[in-house]
Order: C-alpha cells, then sequence, then structure tokens
C-alpha cells in the first residue's frame, strides 16, 4: 500500500471516525486487490471473505434473477468501507459486487477481523456504525423513490455517483443501470436524460454521462442538496 492509497483511506468518514487503534490495525493487515471492469469480486451466496475499500474506481452492487435479469442497487465510491454486513451475522453475502471500472482495493480477510474484535470487543461498535451509515442510506433511498419526481430521481443519483469522483463529473453507467437504481423504465430514464441533454446540462455518450453544467443540473432538479 503506498502513500496515496492510505490518503484516501483516510478521506474517508467512516474511517476517520474510527478508534486510531482500529486504524492502525487495519492498515497493517490490508491486502491489495485489484479486479479489471466487469470482473466481480463477489457473489451472492459467497462466504464471507472479509472487508473492502475501493481505492481507485467504482464498485456496483447488484442482484440477478432466476433469469439471469441483472438490478444494479448502487455504486460503492473510493474511500468507502463495505462487506460489514456478513461480519455481523456469519451469513453469506446478500448481493453481486462487481468492478463497473477498473478498481483497486483494499481487502481486510475475515480471519483478521474476527482477531480485532476478539481483542478488543469495543471494535464492534465501530463497525456497527459503517453499518448503521448503509441503513440511513437505505431509508434516504425508500424515501426518494415515495417522495420524489422522476426528473428529481434522476438528478439527484446523477449528481451523487458525480460527487464521487471530485476531478471528473464523467460517469460511466447505462440508462439500464440508472433505470435500476431509480425504480423507472428505461424509457422514462431515457426521455428524461435527453430533456437535459437538450438543456445543455449533460451529455449523452455510450455507457457514459457527462456532467458539463453542475450547477444547471441542481436547479433543474429542485433539490437542496
Amino acid at each position: 500500500m503506498n502513500e496515496q492509497d492510505k490518503a484516501i483511506i483516510n478521506q474517508g468518514e467512516w474511517f476517520n471516525n474510527c478508534a486510531v487503534e482500529l486504524q492502525a490495525a487495519l492498515l497493517e493487515n490490508a491486502k491489495i486487490v485489484t479486479k479489471n471492469a466487469g470482473e466481480a469480486l463477489f457473489l451472492r451466496g459467497d462466504s464471507n471473505c472479509g472487508l473492502y475499500c475501493v481505492l481507485k474506481g467504482v464498485a456496483r452492487v447488484s442482484g440477478v434473477n432466476g433469469e439471469g435479469k441483472e438490478a444494479v442497487l448502487s455504486f460503492i465510491p473510493q474511500g468507502v468501507w463495505f462487506g460489514e454486513v456478513a461480519l455481523f451475522d456469519g451469513g453469506t453475502r446478500t448481493h453481486d459486487v462487481y468492478a463497473q471500472t477498473p478498481l483497486r482495493l483494499v481487502h481486510i480477510t475475515v480471519r483478521c477481523l474476527s482477531r480485532l474484535v476478539e481483542q478488543s470487543p469495543i471494535y464492534w461498535r465501530d463497525f456497527g456504525v459503517l453499518l448503521s451509515q448503509k441503513m440511513r442510506l437505505v431509508f434516504s433511498s425508500l424515501e426518494d423513490h415515495a417522495l420524489l419526481s422522476a426528473l428529481q430521481k434522476i438528478c439527484k443519483r446523477l449528481l451523487l455517483v458525480a460527487s464521487y469522483d471530485k476531478q471528473s463529473y464523467s460517469i460511466v453507467m447505462s440508462q439500464q443501470q440508472l433505470a435500476d437504481m431509480t425504480y423507472l423504465t428505461r424509457q422514462t430514464v431515457n426521455q428524461i436524460l435527453q430533456h437535459l441533454r437538450q438543456q445543455k446540462v449533460i451529455a449523452l455518450h455510450y455507457q457514459r454521462i457527462d456532467i458539463i453544467d453542475k450547477p444547471g443540473l441542481l436547479a433543474i432538479s429542485n433539490l437542496n442538496l
């Protein structure tokens, strides 16, 4: 792990608020994992393999039905840790996680995590905070689904994903993936994206959306973000 990796980890909200001793232990036991775009990190039903943090790129969380249709639930940006659910219940992975773009991650093995919480049970609180942060996002998503208009759902999701990368507002995402995450049809998503393109706040490419006027997109959304 290099200094740039450590800087990205330290910028993350959860890690930055962990006990200092836990921070040191995680960095000491971290292993680097890389994945090519489209490659699976783990799949639903896999055994618990530990905790991850994205260092570069974006991970995609999704589920697949019996007919093989994928539904995208969310994206995981750099600096965010994930995989903590199985740490608490000892169960298998709840969803599939793929590399949406080329991915570089930190991996902490389940054996290491078990040893840490056995030696210092107080660390369970830190991991509980990580889990509660995800629950807050779930509740926020449910509220958005119930209260926001289709236009607002699209704008908010684009602005959220764009915030993952401070250097670029280029989003690697298909219209179907955007439809999955906003609970809208692909046709509705396409109509809204075409409207936003005509307003000159976004540019559309094959499986990529560029935000070219972020303040304008925020103004159109009429959201207080």
